[in-house]
């Protein structure tokens, strides 16, 4: 991979359903299927594509999540990690192959670049996946503060945005029940200015959060293949959920 590579993400990024992706789709359902018992809630407010999907974040397994009960078409393209270097790394090699992620590390990565790839997307009539919150939250009824960038793509193509909340993801074990709910699309014409797209970015954090749950869900005593929880999430996220934990138990 060369450095432009690094600066840009994969080369072969690409809103097609390519045979690759149809095949990472494929196994992708299956292995999320039999590992957990996912469901969704509120397809039908996914407007004509282009759009831009909103998303809670709890797990590195929530794009896997949404995908295995999303349809093959429009095809998801996502908007990170941040520490994704497709130069490395089983997952992130994986990744490299099927296409698919625009990664953003500001150290890395030129914005400029960034925005051109997220223009093919919305230019192509395809999806924008983007975690809101920027970082693994722990709580499933809590919203944490929304990136200042979170609606910046949409607003700037005027492309509607669609709320997600991906619910039961926190901890995770075998057969664990996880809902994927979308809410109604959001209008973001318009918002070209800072007012208006601060006005926005408050529109869509009232309706991530009416998609949460009023409570945190009660956690069973046996917890089959527990490792799960963490078996995709990075080391400094596995650290903050350890010190959340310990915060919590104290």
């Amino acid at each position: 991979m060369t450095d432009a590579d690094r600066r840009t993400g994969p080369r072969q990024l690409s809103v097609r359903v390519t045979p690759r992706y149809r095949v990472m789709w494929w196994i992708d359902r299956l292995l999320v299927r039999l590992l957990f018992d996912v469901r969704v809630e509120g397809l039908e407010h996914w407007p004509e594509p282009p759009f831009q999907i909103v998303a809670k974040h709890h797990n590195g397994f929530d794009p896997l999540l949404v995908m295995a009960v999303a349809p093959l078409e429009p095809r998801i393209t996502w908007f990170g990690p941040k520490e994704a270097d497709f130069s490395r790394g089983f997952k992130n090699r994986v990744m490299r192959f099927f296409g698919g992620v625009i990664p953003y590390n500001p150290s890395k990565t030129t914005l400029t670049s960034a925005v051109r790839a997220v223009r093919r997307v919305f230019e192509a009539h395809g999806v924008l996946g983007i975690f809101a919150e920027g970082r693994i939250g722990f709580r499933e009824s809590e919203l944490l503060p929304l990136q200042e960038g979170a609606v910046a793509f949409a607003s700037a193509a005027g492309v509607p945005i669609v709320p997600c909340a991906i619910i039961g993801s926190t901890q995770l074990w075998f057969r664990r029940r996880i809902l994927v709910r979308y809410g109604p699309a959001l209008d973001a014409t318009g918002a070209r200015g800072r007012a208006e797209r601060e006005a926005l970015e408050e529109r869509v954090r009232v309706a991530m959060i009416a998609l949460l749950p009023e409570r945190e869900p009660a956690m069973p005593a046996w917890r089959p293949l527990s490792f799960l929880t963490d078996l995709l999430n990075g080391a400094d996220d596995i650290a903050r959920r350890g010190r959340a934990t310990e915060e919590a138990g104290s």
